[in-house]
């Protein structure tokens, strides 16, 4: 998950240094540069987009699997099996901190998706300012 974080802050940031490094001698190239640009950029999202929605299936299946541990647990409590109670909740809390990672890196993910969204706004805004000015 971190692995991810990385690698898209930098894309994003080789991405916002491709725009600064481009040479202005042709407007009609920059524009092309700048829409091939924000195409790539419009890819890292949807890539990010389908990612966080992986992430959400795979803590719904955590979840699930916590739910079933706290039912064991329940059972186990009800029969009188106290060991066995003992290890249900051993296994239903660490699937609940593996939740809270996994939502906490979910949390990052979504606002770095917000910020390439918005630094790509950014980028389409500027272009569209350029290629305003071509005669």
């Amino acid at each position: 998950m971190k692995a991810k974080i990385i690698l898209t802050a930098l894309v994003a940031a080789f991405s916002m240094s491709a725009f600064a490094q481009t040479p202005a001698s042709n407007p009609v190239a920059q524009v092309k540069q700048d829409n091939q640009d924000i195409r790539h950029d419009n890819r890292d999202i949807h890539k990010d987009k389908r990612d966080i929605s992986k992430d959400k299936k795979e803590i719904a299946q955590d979840r699930q699997a916590r739910n079933a541990d706290q039912r064991a647990e329940d059972r186990d409590i009800k029969n009188g099996n106290m060991v066995g109670a003992e290890k249900m909740e051993k296994r239903r809390e660490h699937e609940q901190r593996e939740i809270n990672h996994e939502k906490h890196d979910l949390s990052k993910d979504g606002k770095d998706l917000h910020n390439d969204r918005k630094d790509r706004n950014q980028d389409v805004k500027q272009r569209n300012a350029e290629a305003a000015q071509i005669k």
